[in-house]
């Protein structure tokens, strides 16, 4: 019998993740590196959606590791913590745009392009989350990584986001731009802020992530 995630059969998913480390040894699911950053991932995510056959691809599975915000940052405490699973419902571009006097400006206030939010499909991170055990959380896609305690409160006190990338958005983007639905799964490596503080744990969250996509996608 095929498997199926929010009544979709997942061998029709393109399963894609960011950097190479990700997904060493889900060769087997067919996940494909997109490369790490919003344009090397969108780009890549582009052709690989469009080099497809038609109605070959009936949903994108993205996943791969995260930073989360930390209680000192938040003021309040996290969804999730180093070492748990996570299921972005929807996120956003969060430094697309100019620092102003007074504040930052995207290029949705300029009216110069959409920095979202990109929401992931509702049925799909539904699922995901109650197969996985894991909570439904907000991302914020970056090009500069949160290192400093000052840059990673600043990027929550404009976004709210729980967790950060370097690619969520931008994948969101483009799978709406080809009107497919998402689903989007991030382990937590570290705490965004002082990386000295970050609690890193980048090996335990590559495995937890790689389990969670074999858990979606097995029969």
């Amino acid at each position: 019998m095929s498997a199926t995630l929010g009544g979709l059969p997942v061998a029709g998913f393109a399963v894609v993740h960011a950097a190479p480390i990700e997904g060493h040894g889900l060769e087997d699911f067919g996940a494909v590196a997109l490369g790490v950053g919003k344009v090397a991932s969108a780009v890549r995510c582009a052709e690989l959606l469009r080099g497809r056959a038609r109605g070959e691809t009936r949903a994108v599975l993205l996943f791969g590791i995260a930073g989360a915000c930390p209680e000192r940052l938040r003021g309040s405490a996290p969804p999730a913590g180093v070492g748990d699973l996570v299921v972005v419902r929807r996120d956003l571009l969060g430094d697309e745009g100019v620092e102003t006097p007074d504040g930052f400006l995207d290029l949705g206030a300029m009216r110069l392009g959409d920095c979202g939010p990109f929401g992931a499909d509702p049925r799909l991170a539904r699922a995901a989350a109650e197969r996985l055990g894991a909570p439904l959380v907000d991302g914020v896609t970056v090009s500069t990584c949160s290192g400093t305690d000052g840059s990673a409160r600043r990027v929550f006190e404009r976004t709210g986001a729980d967790v950060e990338t370097m690619e969520g958005a931008a994948i969101a983007y483009v799978c709406r731009q080809l009107e497919l639905p998402l689903v989007h799964v991030r382990a937590i490596s570290n705490w965004t802020g002082d990386r000295d503080r970050g609690q890193w744990q980048l090996g335990a969250a590559v495995d937890a992530v790689q389990r969670a996509v074999r858990l979606l996608l097995r029969p």
